[in-house]
């Protein structure tokens, strides 16, 4: 067994974490002490080996951090007693993750016997979720499993049990709940709160997001942080991944505490058996890339800031940033908010998230002619204008709400064009394979008999039509699968119209020459009475005119200035394309973009 992954008493881990945590103060405060003066007082090997182990690993990342490069062999001369102990930490030391494999649902249906697995929801370096249910209490829920190497740090048992206690305890309308937390062996789990709905990463990425519901969603997160901070809970990762918004609307902060159980708490390796990457740099505060020490709930307040001034704008605030107002028309005063949340300096910045809430609701709920409006309205009559001006907060709330859901209607109805799409994409795979085995069955008709004329001629005709068929099912396959919802509107319908002129003009050709394709078919089967004069030429002059007809009624109906042209479009192009416009258009009602 490696020396970091004994099982030890809680007071002995309480023990190792203040020693351990004593260390790492001292080398960051440029006042380094000897590993071997640590562990002098240690009485207990095996307890003695884990500190060392722990020690070293952690010794050994501070002075790589100055740009030394120690050797194993160093630390076996310094402590040769203990050769297990040195090449246990440097072999964690050294090693990455190589990527966190979700466990399967038939393994978590063994572990959770009570929950009905229905399925992987996300995954990423630090956990993933499923989505799972609990017959007994019929509800939905999510279970969140953490990497099995996590539970293989010493440390990683005290630091989920003391945080996780704490996260259970968290009860707000704006924060994912936590039912249950534990372990079963190395897995260690979350049953949480389940949301139907979608990240914020997904509706900015998306383009979906106005200022005005921006502005909606602010005051639900400052809510929940306040609410967090007053409980001496810091999030430590606030970013778009971890905020969601649920069908009907309500802004939830999810992982609460996460980052810190996994001691993903800078942006630094730490080498305490898990070698995750700190954070996410580009939404943590100075102070939090710093150190992970003394970083306090202000840090959130900065996170705050980021994804704030993402929202507005679609861009990071990296480098030299402009102010929200020269990228967008909001309302000036709302600069002086977010650029404060973005102080450099935890003292400059807002205190408080209730503070934010409260100047932004400000803001938003009074009207300046000479600024920019940020709250949608629709100009009316003297007494409407009177109307915006006297708000009450329960009016503005319920905007704020109305805001919210219109981020999830887009998406709901764009999931229903998708849909849409499937069975014409389910089609055309078959209409593939038809393919396929018109091109075999071509192959059979002419390879084996070229010293007959009429089979390679028949075999040929049937092998080139076989390959149209798959060409065209590839070409429509392409195009179903290159349409990108996260583009406005308008690219999404030029990619719909893509897809029905390419199905249009090359399928319904396909299906006309069907007419006479049966022939070759029949031949190919080794029909071959079907070539004799009484057959063939009668079979030709119905394919003839049942191939011209139908080609004939179908330039009429299509040809340019004709008024129901786009109706015979809708009727030709079938009822997967026809369904996957009218949820289009319900989207463009909604003036949704």
């Amino acid at each position: 067994m490696n020396i970091r992954h004994k099982r030890l008493p809680i007071e002995t881990l309480e023990r190792i974490d203040d020693l351990c945590a004593d260390f790492e103060q001292k080398w960051q405060a440029n006042q380094p002490v000897t590993i071997e003066s640590v562990v002098a007082l240690e009485k207990s090997v095996a307890e003695r080996d884990v500190l060392l182990a722990e020690l070293i690993a952690l010794d050994n990342d501070y002075r790589r951090r100055r740009g030394e490069t120690p050797a194993i062999q160093e630390y076996l001369e310094r402590f040769p007693e203990s050769p297990q102990a040195v090449n246990d930490a440097i072999d964690d030391g050294q090693k990455n993750t190589s990527g966190f494999e979700p466990p399967t649902i038939d393994r978590l249906a063994e572990l959770f016997p009570a929950l009905e697995i229905i399925k992987l929801v996300g995954t990423g370096g630090m956990a993933a979720v499923y989505k799972a249910k609990q017959p007994g209490l019929d509800r939905f829920v999510a279970l969140k499993i953490l990497p099995e190497e996590f539970s293989h740090d010493v440390k990683f048992a005290l630091r989920f049990t003391r945080e996780a206690r704490t996260l259970a305890k968290l009860s707000h309308p704006n924060i994912i709940s936590v039912f249950e937390f534990g372990n079963i062996g190395d897995t260690y789990y979350f049953l949480m709160e389940f949301i139907d709905g979608t990240t914020l990463r997904e509706i900015v990425a998306g383009g979906q997001l106005a200022p005005e519901q921006a502005l909606s969603i602010v005051p639900h997160l400052c809510d929940a942080l306040q609410y967090a901070h007053d409980k001496r809970v810091v999030h430590r990762d606030i970013k778009p991944e971890n905020i969601l918004i649920s069908s009907d609307g309500v802004v939830k902060i999810a992982d609460f505490g996460l980052s810190r159980i996994i001691g993903n708490e800078t942006h630094q390796t730490k080498l305490t058996g898990t070698h995750q990457i700190m954070g996410t740099p580009r939404y943590m505060a100075p102070e939090q890339l710093e150190s992970s020490r003394g970083v306090d709930h202000r840090a959130d307040i900065y996170s705050l800031g980021v994804v704030f001034y993402e929202m507005l704008t679609g861009e990071l605030p990296m480098g030299y940033f402009a102010a929200p107002s020269k990228k967008v028309e909001i309302d000036v005063r709302l600069d002086e908010v977010v650029l404060r949340t973005l102080e450099k300096e935890p003292q400059r910045r807002y205190q408080t998230a209730s503070q934010i809430k409260s100047d932004v609701q400000s803001i938003t709920s009074t009207q300046n002619p000479a600024l920019e409006k940020t709250l949608a309205y629709h100009a009316g009559s003297i007494n409407d204008q009177e109307a915006i001006h006297s708000r009450m907060p329960e009016q503005q709330l319920a905007q704020q709400e109305m805001a919210s859901r219109l981020l999830l209607t887009r998406r709901e109805l764009l999931e229903r064009v998708a849909r849409s799409l499937r069975p014409l994409f389910l089609g055309q795979v078959l209409q593939g394979l038809v393919g396929i085995a018109l091109i075999a069955l071509g192959a059979y008709c002419w390879a084996p008999n070229t010293h007959i004329p009429y089979r390679v001629t028949n075999g040929v005709i049937l092998h080139v039509y076989g390959v149209l068929v798959l060409a065209q099912s590839i070409l429509v396959c392409t195009r179903i699968q290159k349409i990108d919802y996260t583009q406005p509107l308008t690219e999404i319908r030029s990619s719909l119209d893509s897809l029905r002129s390419g199905y249009l003009r090359a399928g319904v050709l396909i299906g006309f020459v069907w007419w006479l394709m049966w022939i070759p078919v029949a031949v190919s089967l080794g029909n071959d009475v079907i070539l004799l004069p009484n057959s063939l030429v009668p079979s030709l002059v119905v394919g003839m005119i049942g191939f011209t007809t139908s080609l004939g009624l179908y330039w009429l109906a299509l040809k340019p200035g004709n008024p129901s042209a786009e109706s015979w479009k809708q009727k030709f192009s079938g009822k997967s394309i026809s369904s996957a416009y009218l949820a289009l258009e319900e989207i463009e009602r909604t003036q949704i973009n």
